[in-house]
């Protein structure tokens, strides 16, 4: 109980703006070798992924999602959107100008409050942060991005059940936010992160589904493409503590078809149809 709580103030004390405000002198502006970026949509396992990544030992990942780090990066929950930045994206939309490289100089020392003297490579996983990109690569350099797509259906599903929108005061959502709402987010995030990263210089894709079906293989492919070493594949056949869950990796995506009944089916694919398509998922099956 005492740990349990001793993180939850930590994590209460490192998102707080005012605490972000006051240490901001405090902080360097880091220069590694890559600044690497995590991306994909909500539920589509990013968090585990950043884990795996986050465990080489030339990596130095930041302690939780880095939006929530800054008081110069707005994540949707400044707009009471948690989770579903598709509702405020022209809100969050950063401003180009001369005042770009100030903001990105003050990220840089905030973040560096929670980071190692002189990180090698630092890691950040904020999926807020596909509506960034363009800030990202053109501040962050040399700039990573890995984008991890997932099964929309089971997407969708793992929004609806995880969200709590009105802990943010969106009581207009007292049972959670719509199964159509969760479909738009996950169609939005694959299209602006495709969009965005077709501009920039380094950029690697890959599924959920390829990842959770041979993750030595797939994080060596992202290794590699990151000009780092491979982890030993022994690393492989632990757990991994992921959102008060320690499991081994595995694919979850049956577990929330089971949870969609054909009417949801329906209309995943009314709002998402075309994307589902174009990323190759088809229809569930019913086991």
């Amino acid at each position: 109980m005492t740990i349990a709580f001793s993180t939850k103030l930590v994590r209460k004390l490192r998102t707080s703006p005012l605490v972000q405000r006051v240490l901001t002198p405090f902080g360097s502006v880091p220069k590694p070798k890559r600044w690497i970026f995590v991306l994909g949509c909500y539920n589509s396992g990013t968090t585990l992924l950043a884990a795996v990544l986050g465990s080489h030992p030339e990596i130095a990942p930041l302690p939780q999602e880095g939006v929530f780090l800054t008081d110069a990066l707005p994540p949707p929950e400044r707009w009471r959107w948690s989770r579903m930045w598709c509702r405020c994206e022209a809100e969050m939309r950063l401003e180009s100008g001369p005042g770009e490289a100030d903001r990105a100089r003050r990220i840089k020392r905030q973040w560096s409050l929670w980071l190692p003297r002189s990180p090698a490579n630092v890691l950040e996983k904020s999926v807020a942060n596909v509506v960034h990109i363009p800030f990202l690569a053109a501040h962050f350099q040399p700039a990573y991005f890995v984008y991890l797509v997932r099964d929309g259906y089971a997407v969708a599903e793992g929004l609806r059940r995880k969200a709590r929108p009105w802990r943010w005061g969106r009581d207009e959502f007292p049972s959670g936010y719509p199964l159509s709402y969760c479909a738009e987010q996950w169609a939005a995030s694959d299209a602006l992160a495709r969009r965005h990263l077709a501009g920039v210089e380094r950029a690697i894709t890959v599924t959920y589904e390829e990842f959770t079906a041979d993750p030595a293989a797939i994080s060596a492919r992202i290794f590699d493409f990151l000009g780092l070493l491979p982890l030993d594949a022994a690393a492989f056949g632990r757990s991994w503590a992921v959102h008060d869950l320690d499991e081994p990796i595995r694919d979850m995506n049956a577990a929330s078809h089971r949870r969609l009944s054909p009417a949801d089916i329906a209309e995943i694919e009314r709002v998402a149809g075309p994307v589902l398509v174009r990323n190759g998922y088809g229809r569930p099956v019913p086991d």
